[in-house]
């Protein structure tokens, strides 16, 4: 048992959470929630964080890191999620990581982040020159230092080449060179068995599941939630849920309450169909299942028995 890394994923809303549970109990698991809201205090209703009541005797951990106020970003999270992995195989238990942020749980199979520092002076030196020169000028000096491996996205995106030409100015290296010494950074959980369970549903029944999740986030509170965190920081202020609400909590034209609400529902509906796109292509998915397919009763027998047929 020790050494086991289970993954259960899928898009927001297709019900990763109540099955998380009864999966722990039978891997005799504990939980790491792989989410990046729910990192945050008090940011509870939008990313619908499980009550501590609600946790069945189950540890978890991923909850509840940092104040809304702090950046909390995938580097952090990996770092944390080492140490939680490092004190679950001390118990000889599996852990069990539950939750869909893309990159959070890409940086259990890659390395996603590399280790170069930049001071804030030369980030916010780039910065300046973008704004001052646009994207095209951006783009020049990326090429500058040598030779380019970038996609057409990352190309025009001009976030990721401001944070190119910052580690640029500190290494002197063409943008090949450092996507290249990234890549030897390797794998860091190879050592670990792990299995990816990739849960889905039906388009019309993940859009009535999103719709009730909306209605039950604003019956829960979710304006007063809103209101009382506060100054949030950029990736907060982003999620959805807390963005569409602070932007009607500043308007002086308030919307009516509906239209709030729909606006949060086509938002979501729009991060689910990236997130099956995501998964499908950067997550090394061992098995799947349409919960649409079965009783609640025979998905978690074939999950079971899948786990039961993989365990080390």
């Amino acid at each position: 048992m020790a050494g086991e890394l289970w993954f259960l994923t899928g898009c927001t809303a297709v019900g990763k959470t109540a099955l998380s549970l009864e999966l722990a109990r039978f891997l005799d698991a504990e939980i790491l929630s792989c989410d990046a809201v729910q990192v945050y205090r008090g940011a509870d209703i939008s990313s619908a964080k499980i009550k501590s009541e609600e946790m069945a005797g189950i540890a978890h951990y991923g909850l509840d890191l940092c104040d809304p106020s702090e950046t909390f970003d995938v580097g952090q999270y990996g770092e944390y999620a080492r140490s939680i992995v490092e004190r679950v195989h001390k118990k000889n238990k599996a852990l069990l990581i539950v939750g869909g942020a893309g990159f959070y749980l890409k940086s259990f199979f890659v390395k996603v982040i590399d280790d170069i520092p930049v001071p804030e002076p030369v980030r916010a030196e780039v910065r300046l020159f973008h704004e001052q020169f646009g994207l095209a000028a951006l783009q020049r000096a990326v090429e500058g230092y040598g030779p380019v491996d970038l996609n057409a996205s990352d190309w025009h995106n001009p976030r990721r080449l401001i944070n190119i030409l910052a580690k640029q100015r500190v290494t002197g290296w063409a943008q090949r060179t450092l996507k290249q010494k990234f890549l030897q950074n390797g794998d860091p959980f190879h050592s670990f068995h792990r299995k990816v369970i990739l849960l889905e549903r039906h388009p019309e029944s993940l859009d009535g599941r999103i719709r009730a999740r909306v209605e039950d986030m604003f019956r829960n509170g979710l304006r007063e939630e809103v209101q009382s965190l506060g100054a949030l920081c950029p990736p907060l202020a982003r999620a959805i849920g807390y963005r569409e609400v602070r932007a009607y909590l500043d308007s002086a034209e308030k919307m009516p309450e509906e239209e709030l609400k729909e606006s949060i529902v086509g938002a979501t509906r729009r991060l689910a169909k990236k997130q099956r796109t995501w998964f499908r292509r950067q997550i090394p998915i061992d098995y799947s299942i349409n919960l649409d397919a079965y009783s609640s009763n025979e998905s978690f027998d074939f999950i079971a028995t899948f786990c039961r047929n993989n365990r080390v």
